[in-house]
């Protein structure tokens, strides 16, 4: 199916440990500040300095289940310490959402959750966010003893805590930004291996289709961010499953996903940073330095057992697909100087958010409390925020 072709894409103690600034950058500060979310994604910083959290879920979710375990939450630091973790800081805004593990349902050999995404937020308060259910409904005339399903997936407007469809897909899409100088907003889908461009009126056109990576695997679009000094679009590509490598399947080729940058004036595409391992997501600040997040920094783990039971207590430790707690965040500074490490083992960092000087990062990917192995022992999965700042 090709909408499913795509590596896509997210202990307290443990986190506090295993995430390494760049020792001689004494200024950089790798603060935890929300732990035990389900499969934290898409970040955005409201005005008043508030966050708006997208959740993916647990992924365990039934095809027709009605109430999900996907949602968007505010997080308010009332008590003014630095965190998001103490009572009555977590209001949630959007509940119950579709969530699903892609492991049992489309035999991809990773332990990942998918559902809510990524999110915007508009200058005049608008929210938007992306939604990949594939299980909405059971096809209209398809056999009882056949799982065939309907979607609803895309981009969707939050609307008094419920979602209204802005942009109907058949394909996941994995990142969204808003550009205020265009009035559009811009969206990569995995599934389709594109770029597409929405205008206000809810009107898709698709903008470029990026190209095969150097092992002739799919790049999976998986990142976006907005470049306003330059009106240029930067997407991160994922490498995807490098098939019969000397024998094996890979899960990603390191040295084979990139950044690009894209110009929506003339639609030309272009190299912007090239050899990373994995990168995921992208983010630009307003002097146009660079920051990308890298899901791993490392050779890829045996790939997981179609059979694996996710929900079992007691099924033996397994990365899911990924190695664990070897995620990157790294800065490339806009005077080509030399890129500037800014954490270094993080656990499946999935989403990166730039705002005000700071950067927030999502991590943990796969399914909450499963038990891993790591480098450093045995950990389970935690699905939490950091937040980056002094660089």
């Amino acid at each position: 199916m090709l909408r499913f072709r795509l590596i896509s894409l997210f202990l307290f103690s443990f986190a506090l440990l295993a995430v390494t600034p760049l020792v001689d950058a004494q200024n950089i500060e790798v603060i935890p500040i929300a732990h035990h979310l389900n499969n934290p994604r898409g970040i955005a910083v409201l005005p008043d300095g508030k966050l708006l959290v997208v959740e993916a879920g647990t992924g365990r979710d039934e095809p027709r289940k009605v109430e999900g375990t996907g949602q968007i939450s505010i997080l308010d630091d009332l008590n003014a310490d630095g965190d998001y973790d103490d009572e009555n800081e977590r209001s949630t805004i959007l509940s119950h959402q579709p969530s699903y593990n892609s492991l049992p349902r489309f035999a991809t050999f990773h332990d990942e959750v998918f559902g809510l995404g990524d999110i915007a937020v508009l200058q005049d308060g608008q929210i938007f966010y992306t939604k990949d259910d594939p299980f909405a409904a059971k096809a209209p005339n398809s056999p009882d003893d056949m799982e065939l399903y309907v979607g609803d997936t895309g981009i969707f407007k939050l609307l008094d805590n419920e979602g209204q469809l802005f942009v109907e897909r058949n394909a996941t899409i994995n990142a969204l930004v808003y550009a205020p100088d265009r009035e559009l907003f811009f969206a990569v889908e995995s599934g389709y291996n594109q770029m597409m461009s929405v205008n206000l009126a809810g009107e898709p056109e698709v903008q470029t289709a990026f190209p095969l990576l150097d092992h002739t695997q799919q790049p999976v679009p998986s990142g976006i961010a907005y470049d306003t000094r330059t009106g240029d679009v930067l997407i991160s590509l994922f490498s995807g499953f490098v098939h019969n490598y000397y024998g094996t399947d890979l899960s990603y080729m390191p040295g084979d996903a990139r950044i690009v940058r894209f110009d929506p004036d003339t639609r030309t595409l272009s190299d912007e940073i090239t050899g990373l391992s994995t990168a995921i997501d992208v983010a630009v600040d307003e002097q146009g330095n660079i920051f990308v997040v890298e899901l791993t920094r490392q050779w890829p783990t045996p790939l997981m057992a179609l059979d694996f039971d996710l929900y079992d207590p007691t099924a033996p430790p397994d990365p899911g697909g990924y190695p664990r707690f070897t995620g990157r965040v790294t800065m490339y500074p806009v005077d080509a100087s030399a890129p500037l490490i800014l954490a270094d083992g993080l656990d499946t960092p999935t989403n990166i958010t730039y705002a005000d000087g700071r950067l927030y990062v999502s991590s943990g990917l796969g399914t909450p409390g499963r038990s891993v192995w790591t480098a450093e022992g045995i950990q389970s999965i935690d699905g939490t925020i950091y937040m980056i700042t002094g660089f």
